[in-house]
Order: C-alpha cells, then structure tokens, then sequence
C-alpha cells in the first residue's frame, strides 16, 4: 500500500511562515461530532466558541476511516496515518498468538506506575508521533499528553515523550513504565488534592448558573424506563469512591474539569512552552464520550456538559495564553455519534439496534444449513467485525465459508455491505478522494490491519446502531454521524469557515509544516493550506 505523498515543502514555514511557538495544544474531545459543535459548540462564548470563530474551522472534516472507536481515532490525530497504517483496527482485536481478545494499548512489558490495572504502553502503534518528530528535529523540544483514558495519550503521544499521563480512576492520574519508573512529585501532590476534595465534598450535577436545558423526558430502553434530565446527585460525603462512583463521575463535566486540573499542575511544574524549543501537549478530554453513552447527545446533560467544558476549557487557554503569546491551539475529535435510538424514533427517525451477538448466532446457524457443517463457522461477535474460528484453515473452506458469508450479510436488513479480509486487503484508496465521498469499501480498508482485523467486515446502514448494554448510545459505525468531526486551527493563521475538505490525518502534516519539520515517517495526510494573518 503507497501513502499518499507530501505535496507541500516542509520547511517553507519555517523559512517564510509563522514563527515557531514555544508551545502547541492538540485537543480531542472524544465523541465530539462536528454536528455537535454546529448545533451548541459554535455560539458559546469560552473555549469551544472562541476556537472556532478565532481559528480556522474546516467545516467538512471526517476521521476518513469506518471503524470510529477511541483508539484508531486517537492514533490518526499525530501520526498522520490511516489506522491501516497505524495498526490500531479498533479498540480491541483478537490476537491470533494469543488466543483471545487484546486492548488496543495492551503492553505485558509496562505495567502501571503506583496503580493497578493492565498494563499499557505504545507497543502497538506503528509508527512515530508529531511529538517524536518535533523533539528529534528541534532542540530542548518536549512532548507531553494529559487525558482521561489510557489509550488517547498513549496514541496520541506514541512510542517517546517526556511525560504522558492519564486518569485511572481510584488513585488519579497515572502513568506505565513504558514512559516513567515513578509518578513526578508533582502529579502526586495533584492526585492527593484531587481525591481529598472528591472524598470530603458532596458533587451534584446541576445546570450551569441556572441556564435553561431541554426538558427532562422518559424513554423506553430494553424494555425500562429512562429518565433524561438535570440535576442529578453524583457523590455524598461518606460515599465510598468505589467503580460505582467512577462509573458515574465519568460521566460528568467534573471529569473533564479533573483532567483539566492535572493539565495545568502539568504546567504549573513544566513551564510549557517556555524552554528553548517547542512544546507539544497533547490534551485528550473524555467526558463528552462518556456522558454520550450513558445519557445520549441530544439533551439535557449534553448540553450542559458542553457549556462547562467551554468554560472550563476557556479559562485554561486564557492562562496559558497569558504565559504564552505566541500559543498555537488545534481542536479535533477522535470521532463523533448519534443519538440513542429510542430518542431518535421519538423524533420521527427510524433508528434501531442491532444486536451483534444474536445477529453472528443466526449467520452461523444458517451457514451450518447451507454448508452442512457441524459447528458454528465464526467466533462470538459484540460488533461488526466477526472472526472465523480459527480451527478453520483449510483455505478452500475458508473461501467457501466467507463467500457464503458476504453474501448472507448483505442480504439481511441492518448491513449495508460486507466484505471478506482478502478483499479488503487488495484495495487501494484514492488519497485525493474526498472524505465524504467514500464507498464502506474504502472506509472499511483504511480501518483494515492484515492479522489484526476480523474475516468478516461489516458496515452496517445508516440509523442501525450497534448494541452495547453498557451504554444507552453508541459509536463506532462507518456513517458521517460518527465520522465527521470538528478540526480547527487557532494561531497566527487567517480565521473563518472552510469548507473544502480536510481529514484528520491531514492535522499531522499540517502542524509538522507549520513548524518546518519533516514527518520522520510516511504518512497518509497531506499538509493544509493555511495563510498567516498579516499584521
């Protein structure tokens, strides 16, 4: 497979452009759609409002991919790279050698630091970082991530960094082995703050200054009532912080105002942006993902988590443009989402479930009818990506088998395609395609890892959404709900609406040209053109 190359020379910024700042701030805001930023993002008037109306927003930007989970849309953000390239199919694949499911960040070799947990590290990514570009390139240069999951700084920050850190529930932020032997002193004395004031504080998720919400309103989901609305009690003093506790603090604005915090304690201690070199922090703020899954994005609790957030996110560039004039901001997501089905039928949309598990039962079922075989062809599924049984390997079987399979697929009423993994492997995207435009063949190839991803790739059609009971809403689906994702460009450059199209592996090549270095490895992306602001 060929990338796409780099039109655009490097080190013309450098020579002609914008000086290089003494500190960069890449933010995801996970599951934040660029409907999301249309609809209640754009006319606030802190953080997200300001970025956009200051910056330049590219209007019809997409994580081109069609697998859209947190991981491939983290490892696309720094790296430039298609998840293809990247190696990060989904959040989780099952690993041959193995012989069971492994997390996208999986590392045996770096357990946690002062925490228990999985251990986790880069191992996976293939490929470097803008980061790790930038500090080979440009001397007493560093690269840092602060984020509320494990897999958004770790794949945002790849493989060297002089600091990366996420949160890990019950003991605050942590960090693996595979960056550092000890938490610094610094982000220990913020965990013990932080945890101490959770502990002895009641928490209460209320409106925003009394501000006005969408009515609270009930749903039938899997046969319960549902009750959407504000406020809601998340903590009383004398509550236990137990996984309980996390699960719903997660999803509040509190957790983004936490990962927040341990950003600026970050700075506090670094001085970003204040050496002798660039400075890139990688930001990833969760709790829009996770308040969309447990309350959906179209009502009360969305809303005001995203009037905190640009707030709270407000206030945090205005400190550090206070001690960094010459700041340069970009704003992305790792992928966006709908709403839950059952608000959306509410709305006259016919949205609907499907059920991964019951849907791979009755496929097996009836390739046990058509083939006259004795066992079940595919391994239990929870998405679209389904495995065959690995005992199967005679590869006229197997042919056999996934040619039946693609075409049961197709013919039932929730995919829209389907495909085996040796087609897939053969095609070739167009790198100058518009996002927009892309067939499931060619979303589904840029998600596609030889040995990581499944036999059995499906795209599902539009308003059928995968089941997860966790979660109320989900993700993950090759439809623009999912894909299309806000991408802006605050700094020295002209601000205003954009409308041609841009990818997020373009953000990558982007920056490296705006700072005049080189991506020390290929990427898909090509660098867009943005026009510095005459003064």
């Amino acid at each position: 497979m060929r990338f796409a190359p780099i039109l655009v020379p490097f080190l013309a910024a450098a020579l002609y452009g914008a000086p290089r700042p003494g500190l960069v701030v890449v933010i995801s805001v996970d599951q934040f759609s660029a409907e999301l930023m249309a609809r209640w993002g754009r006319d606030l008037p802190g953080g997200l409002g300001r970025l956009h109306r200051e910056g330049a927003a590219f209007l019809e930007a997409y994580q081109d991919h069609g697998y859209t989970e947190t991981g491939p849309g983290h490892s696309v953000i720094l790296t430039g790279r298609h998840p293809m390239h990247t190696g990060i199919t989904e959040n989780y694949w099952r690993d041959p050698a193995l012989g069971r499911l492994t997390y996208c960040v999986e590392d045996l070799a770096s357990p946690l630091v002062d925490a228990a947990g999985t251990p986790v590290g880069p191992a996976k990514l293939m490929g470097g970082t803008l980061g790790e570009w930038l500090t080979a390139q440009v001397p007493g240069s560093r690269s840092f991530a602060v984020t509320g999951k494990d897999r958004s700084a770790i794949l945002m920050a790849g493989h060297r960094a002089q600091g990366v850190y996420w949160f890990n529930g019950a003991g605050g932020f942590t960090t693996s082995k595979a960056y550092a032997a000890t938490l610094p002193g610094w982000l220990k004395a913020y965990n013990t703050r932080f945890l101490t004031h959770l502990a002895d504080d009641s928490l209460f998720w209320a409106p925003l200054d009394g501000r006005g919400l969408p009515a609270a309103a009930a749903y039938t989901v899997r046969g319960q009532t549902v009750t959407m609305g504000l406020p809601r009690a998340v903590h009383a003093v004398g509550m236990p912080l137990d996984a309980d506790f996390w699960g719903r603090f997660r999803a509040t604005p509190f957790f983004d105002e936490a990962i927040l915090g341990a950003a600026e304690a970050l700075d506090e201690a670094e001085h970003l942006g204040r050496g002798p070199g660039t400075d890139l922090l990688a930001l990833g703020l969760s709790a829009t993902d996770y308040v969309g899954h447990q309350f959906g994005n179209g009502g009360p609790e969305m809303l005001d988590n995203l009037r905190r957030l640009d707030r709270n996110l407000g206030a945090y560039l205005d400190r550090l443009a206070a001690k960094n004039p010459g700041l340069w901001v970009v704003l992305t997501a790792d992928h966006g989402a709908a709403d839950f089905p059952e608000r959306l039928q509410a709305q006259g949309i016919p949205a609907r479930r499907v059920q991964p598990g019951p849907w791979t039962r009755a496929l097996n079922a009836e390739l046990r009818k058509r083939l006259a075989v004795s066992r079940d062809c595919f391994l239990p599924a929870d998405g679209p990506m389904l495995y065959l049984d690995p005992a199967i390997v005679d590869p006229a079987e197997r042919k056999r088998i996934l040619e039946t399979a693609v075409a049961l697929a197709k013919a039932t009423p929730e995919v829209a395609d389907a495909f085996a993994a040796e087609e897939l492997a053969a095609v070739v995207p167009d790198p100058l395609e518009p996002p927009a435009l892309r067939s499931y063949r060619t979303k589904l190839r840029l998600s596609f890892v030889q040995g990581r991803s499944g036999d059995l790739l499906l795209a599902y059609k539009p308003f059928y959404y995968k089941e997860d009971p966790k979660d109320l809403a989900t993700h993950g689906h090759a439809q623009d709900t999912d894909r299309r994702v806000p991408l802006v460009f605050w700094g020295p450059w002209k601000s205003g609406p954009r409308t041609d199209p841009a990818r997020i592996v373009d953000l990558a090549p982007t920056l490296a040209r705006e700072l005049g270095i080189r991506p020390a490895d290929p990427v898909d992306g090509q660098a867009l053109v943005l026009q510095v602001r005459q003064e």
